[in-house]
């Protein structure tokens, strides 16, 4: 017989909790049964089979009843070759999400203002209501573009959190719009969420010897399809990682990254495998947002330029929005339904596929958008 645990007075449970979390939702995402998921931003691509077999066999000769190290300092510092940064200025997570959840731990109770992109990258948002963390948003025009207009009032102690290339818009803060506001407000804190860099043109990477008031969080779950692996990681002036490393818990990077992130790092034929999936991929999303758009200039509907792995689609009603939503499903495809956030409505989230599995995304949009 199986034990159920007795419910608490939901009152009395409640009692414990932030406001904020009682509110907030659980995360979730729709999991209809398809054949073609191109909802999450993940690579179309596997890693090569030979390549997976040599971190089996890493893995297989590593002591599984053992501890991984607390903190990889070696791998940090294969991470840091391979970004061109120095030594002591990376540190390492299961998935940049984490980083995001925890450097706004950190730095945002006691930040004067919390400003945050939107829309954007939903954790943001959820993680400080989640946490009581107040903050600002710092909204994106009508075209779904930064604008310095409507960045809010950045007292000093300020930190700013964004996203560039942004999820799910695909929009960037360009470099130069960067350096400029790293400039005028040297005594705020910035923030940039880079996970989908690779397929941009304008990385940060440089601001960094430049600025002291700047940190990027990024990950090898998109460009090198190492999304079950789980590694993202902070760039930063050595002052904050070891700040940050405080509140890092021990051991968070297993076996399995620990093994494959270094055998991929040192396989040249690897490393140019992801890069020509990186130049396939931006060619393919240029197709099929030309494709799409052409279309929708005849359907009622709008292709958001992108510097991601993705594309935003909207639609001129929720009504078609979700009658496409629904025909893609129907057809086996599945995209992520973003209509329910902020300046979202209408709009549709579609990861750039393989070649062929665009071409089938452009010919189910045709069926219903004739």
């Amino acid at each position: 017989m199986s034990i159920s645990p007795k419910s608490p007075n939901i009152s009395w449970l409640e009692s414990y909790l932030l406001p904020g979390l009682i509110e907030s939702p659980a995360y979730k995402i729709d999991a209809p049964k398809v054949d073609l998921k191109i909802d999450q931003n993940e690579s179309p691509f596997d890693w090569p089979l030979e390549l997976k077999e040599k971190v089996c066999k890493a893995l297989m000769e590593s002591a599984w009843n053992r501890y991984p190290e607390p903190y990889p300092k070696e791998l940090e510092s294969l991470v840091a070759k391979h970004v061109g940064v120095s030594e002591g200025t990376i540190l390492l997570s299961p998935g940049s999400n984490h980083l995001i959840a925890l450097i706004l731990s950190i730095f945002g109770p006691k930040a004067s203002k919390v400003v945050l992109a939107r829309p954007s990258f939903p954790l943001y948002e959820s993680h400080c209501k989640g946490s009581g963390i107040p903050y600002e948003p710092w909204t994106l025009n009508s075209e779904l573009e930064y604008d310095i207009a409507g960045l809010p009032a950045l007292p000093p102690k300020s930190l700013v959190l964004f996203a560039s290339p942004n999820n799910p818009v695909g929009n960037i803060l360009p470099r130069r719009t960067l350096r400029e506001l790293l400039t005028k407000y040297p005594e705020t804190l910035f923030i940039g969420d880079e996970a989908y860099l690779e397929f941009a043109s304008e990385p940060y990477t440089e601001l960094l010897s430049e600025f002291s008031n700047l940190i990027l969080i990024r990950t090898f779950s998109k460009t090198m399809g190492a999304a079950g692996i789980r590694l993202g990681y902070l760039v930063a002036a050595p002052e904050y990682v070891n700040q940050v490393r405080k509140l890092m818990l021990p051991f968070l990077i297993n076996r399995l990254t620990l093994a494959a992130v270094p055998l991929v790092l040192a396989d040249v034929a690897a490393r140019n495998q992801f890069q020509s999936v990186i130049d396939m991929t931006i060619t393919e999303r240029d197709r099929l947002a030309k494709e799409l758009s052409e279309l929708g200039t005849r359907s009622g509907f709008q292709v958001k330029n992108s510097q991601a792995n993705f594309l935003l689609v909207r639609f001129s009603t929720q009504e078609a929005c979700m009658a496409m939503y629904q025909h893609l499903v129907k057809s086996g495809i599945l995209v992520r339904n973003i209509s329910g956030g902020a300046q979202l409505s209408g709009c549709l989230r579609v990861t750039v596929g393989t070649p062929d599995e665009n071409t089938r995304v452009i010919a189910t949009f045709k069926t219903l958008a004739r």
